[in-house]
C-alpha cells in the first residue's frame, strides 16, 4: 500500500483524475500495487510531502515546480515567465525526450522519481488580488502577492514591483480574507475551487507562468516496485502518463467555463490586450540575465531545446 499526499480538493479536476490514477495502477499492476490517498493538504504542504519522500517516511507526493525549488533547481526552467508560448507547448515539452532525462535528474539529486508531469489547472497562472484592477505591471506595484517561495517568481514579483510573501497554500484564503496578502498568482481554476475568488474580487488573465506539477515517487518504493525499469514501476509511470491525458481533459472543460463562473460570482475579469501582454512580457525579460545562460539556473542549451519543441 502506497501512501499518497497530495493538495487537490474534491470536486475538481485534479481530483477526479487522481481518483482514476489509483484505479489505473491498480489494474495494471493487477492489484499488486493500491495507493491509500491523502488529498486536501492532510499530510501537509507541498514542501513538508515532498521531503517526507525524500525521506521515504512517504511513499508519493505532488508537488508543484515551484515549490520543488527548494529542494531541486532541476524543473526550474517550468516557471520562468515567457518559457512557454501557451498549454500546448508545456504538453509538448513534458512527452517530449526531455521528459526521462529530466526525471532522471531530479531522482539523481533528491531521490524522488517524478512519474507525472502536469499543468496545475490547465491553464497559465491569472493573477488575483482583492484591492484593484490591474490591467500592466505598474497597476501591481506594492500589492503584496503570495509567493512559493521560488527564486524566479520573487524576481518575476520584484520586477513588476510586487511585494512576495510567502504563505503555505492552505493558509491563502484565510490570508487572504485577513489582509495578510492581497493576492495571489495561481492557476484560475484552483483559484475558483478554493473559493479564493469570494474575497480576491479582481483578476487578471495572464500567459506568463504555466504552474507544472510532478508527481514524485520516494527511491524506497521505486526499489520495491523493482527499480526504474522495473514493471511493477513501469505500470505506475503507464497509469501516470494515462491519468495526465484524463487530467488534460477534464482541466480544459473546466478552464473553458472558470472566466464566466468567477464573473457571475462578481470578479472583475480583465484579458490584457496585446499592447498590455507586450508590458507583462517586458517586465519579465528584466530577469533573463539573472536565471538563463551559462553557469545559470537554466542552460542556454536547455533554453533552446524548450523553445524548438513544437515549432
Amino acid at each position: 500500500m502506497l501512501k499518497w499526499g497530495d493538495a487537490a480538493v474534491d470536486g475538481t479536476a485534479e481530483y477526479e483524475a487522481n481518483q482514476k490514477f489509483i484505479e489505473l495502477v491498480e489494474a495494471y499492476t493487477d492489484g499488486q500495487v493500491k495507493i491509500e490517498y491523502y488529498p486536501a493538504g492532510q499530510l501537509g504542504s507541498d514542501g513538508d510531502v515532498v521531503q517526507a519522500c525524500m525521506a521515504n517516511t512517504l511513499e508519493m507526493a505532488k508537488c508543484s515546480t515551484a515549490n520543488l525549488s527548494e529542494f531541486c533547481h532541476v524543473l526550474d526552467f517550468c516557471d520562468f515567465p515567457g518559457m512557454f508560448r501557451d498549454t500546448d507547448h508545456v504538453y509538448e515539452v513534458m512527452a517530449s525526450d526531455l521528459r526521462d532525462e529530466l526525471a532522471a535528474q531530479v531522482y539523481e539529486e533528491i531521490g524522488c522519481y517524478p512519474v507525472t508531469f502536469d499543468v496545475d489547472g490547465g491553464a497559465a497562472r491569472w493573477m488575483f488580488n482583492t484591492k484593484r484592477e490591474v490591467k500592466v505591471p505598474q497597476d501591481a506595484y506594492n500589492l503584496k502577492i503570495r509567493t512559493t517561495g521560488s527564486e524566479i517568481e520573487m524576481a518575476l514579483y520584484e520586477a513588476c514591483g510586487i511585494g512576495a510573501t510567502p504563505m503555505a497554500w492552505q493558509e491563502l484564503y484565510t490570508g487572504l480574507e485577513q489582509g495578510t496578502v492581497d493576492g495571489v498568482y495561481a492557476g484560475p481554476v484552483p483559484a475558483f475551487t478554493n473559493n479564493f475568488t469570494e474575497v480576491a474580487k479582481y483578476a487578471t488573465v495572464l500567459t506568463l507562468s504555466f504552474g507544472p506539477s510532478v508527481r514524485v515517487v520516494s527511491s524506497k518504493t521505486v526499489e520495491a516496485l523493482g527499480g526504474v525499469d522495473g514493471e511493477l514501476f513501469q505500470a505506475v509511470v503507464k497509469a501516470s502518463k494515462e491519468s495526465e491525458k484524463i487530467k488534460r481533459e477534464l482541466n480544459e472543460k473546466d478552464v473553458a467555463g472558470v472566466a464566466g463562473q468567477m464573473r457571475e460570482q462578481g470578479v472583475t475579469v480583465y484579458e490584457p490586450t496585446p499592447e498590455d501582454q507586450k508590458l507583462w512580457l517586458e517586465a519579465a525579460g528584466k530577469i533573463v540575465p539573472q536565471f538563463i545562460g551559462d553557469g545559470k539556473a537554466i542552460s542556454t542549451e536547455l533554453y533552446d531545446r524548450v523553445q524548438a519543441i513544437g515549432n
